[in-house]
């Protein structure tokens, strides 16, 4: 089967679909054991034991700790190793798209100069005071990135704050400067939006998020097919605007959004001498429990900035995810009867296992589903080899028992 070659936004794969039940018979997890330290199976023979399943029937098989060696897989008269029976129909999956939409910082703070001296900086100083300042630094990180042709291909909008009218009110921010839209297509409308900013003013924190989580919900509402995340982009804690302008009023907000359906992270991007408070919305707003990307205002800045969107970009909003097409005509997905391999650029093909029940995606091993079974996602260091090898190829089996891990 011929393998797409993507972009690092997306990663390719190619579903199997089964059109026959697996039957009994000893059997082999693809060609190896699931023993293999990192919840895919690899080396010699899989072990027995017991394991039917039919099209209509929802077979795991629960397998030893991923790093013991143990599994068990075998039943009747048949065979669940990819190449019999097992997986006779194929179809191209298609990659998840993603967009991230930007709320970026343009408080009067953002004017302060970078590298800091001994003075602090406490009021704004005022537009281009210092040549070198934090504006400087993240209006050229975020450029750059929209440049990047790396990123062809990922959905990008953005709106900053705060508005120079009704700053405190979240519908405020729910509409767009630029609107999300597709790399490198937007690239001259989201650069002159940058390129036309003057800092000034307060921090309206819970304002522009919540209407930056707002616009992110209805935008993925809108495109059910898209991973949708909030990029929030600040250099410091709320100011004015009220007594619930608060970091942990903006944290209970990202932590809903996050519990939503659709479920909408938030990535937070801070540049400052002082942000670790930031991290409370980080982590309440990440699948992955991400921390703040916080970048101390050094002469580095930019460069560090660029660093933090890249690895938000490949890390923490992107992950590694997969549609499931449906099925063919005849054929009924069964959560249960879907077997994953990984084919590496050398050739080497890897069962990976699914992770447990209530396995943190970010704590996992091989893989798991999303809540509605429309996509499935690679978790920790599968994700991160899928990544790192993009000659690599995802199979998806459908009709071969579950293999699962048992928990750590």
């Amino acid at each position: 089967m011929q393998v797409r070659s993507v972009a690092p936004v997306f990663l390719g794969v190619s579903i199997a679909f089964a059109c026959s039940a697996v039957s009994g018979g000893s059997s082999q997890l693809d060609r190896g054991s699931a023993g293999a330290g990192n919840g895919i199976s690899s080396g010699g023979s899989a072990g027995s034991g017991p394991g039917n399943g039919s099209a209509g029937t929802e077979t795991v098989l629960m397998l030893g700790s991923a790093g013991s060696g143990a599994a068990s897989a075998s039943g009747g008269a048949g065979s669940l190793d990819s190449d019999a029976a097992c997986a006779t129909t194929s179809a191209d999956g298609q990659p998840v798209p993603v967009d991230l939409f930007f709320m970026v910082d343009i408080t009067g703070s953002m004017n302060c100069k970078v590298p800091l001296d001994d003075t602090p900086c406490i009021d704004d100083p005022g537009f281009n005071h210092y040549p070198s300042n934090r504006w400087s630094a993240v209006s050229t990180a975020l450029k750059a990135f929209i440049a990047d042709p790396s990123n062809s291909g990922l959905g990008v909008g953005i709106q900053f704050f705060p508005s120079r009218q009704q700053s405190c009110a979240a519908a405020t921010y729910t509409t767009p400067a630029v609107e999300i839209g597709t790399l490198p297509a937007t690239s001259m409308m989201l650069t002159d939006a940058i390129d036309a900013q003057r800092p000034s003013g307060s921090t309206p924190t819970v304002p522009s998020l919540d209407g930056a989580l707002q616009h992110a919900n209805a935008w993925a509402t809108a495109h059910p097919t898209h991973r949708v995340a909030v990029v929030y982009a600040t250099d410091g804690d709320p100011k004015e605007c009220g007594a619930n302008n608060t970091i942990a009023n903006a944290a209970i907000l990202a932590g809903a959004a996050l519990a939503a359906t659709p479920s909408i992270p938030t990535y937070v991007l801070g540049v400052g001498p002082s942000l670790t408070n930031l991290n409370q919305i980080a982590t309440a707003g990440s699948k992955q429990m991400t921390p703040a990307f916080l970048v101390d205002a050094t002469a580095n800045a930019a460069a560090d900035l660029a660093k933090a969107l890249a690895a938000i970009r490949t890390s923490a909003a992107l992950g590694c995810t997969y549609s499931v097409p449906p099925a063919p005509a005849g054929e009924t997905f069964q959560p249960g009867l879907v077997r994953v391999e990984y084919t590496d650029s050398k050739g080497n093909v890897k069962t990976v296992l699914q992770d447990p029940p209530q396995t943190d995606c970010a704590q996992g091993q091989g893989w798991q589903y999303s809540a509605d079974k429309t996509q499935i996602n690679l978790c920790g260091p599968q994700c991160e080899a899928v990544k790192a090898d993009p000659g690599g190829k995802l199979q998806v089996l459908f009709g071969c028992a579950t293999l699962v891990a048992e928990p750590r």
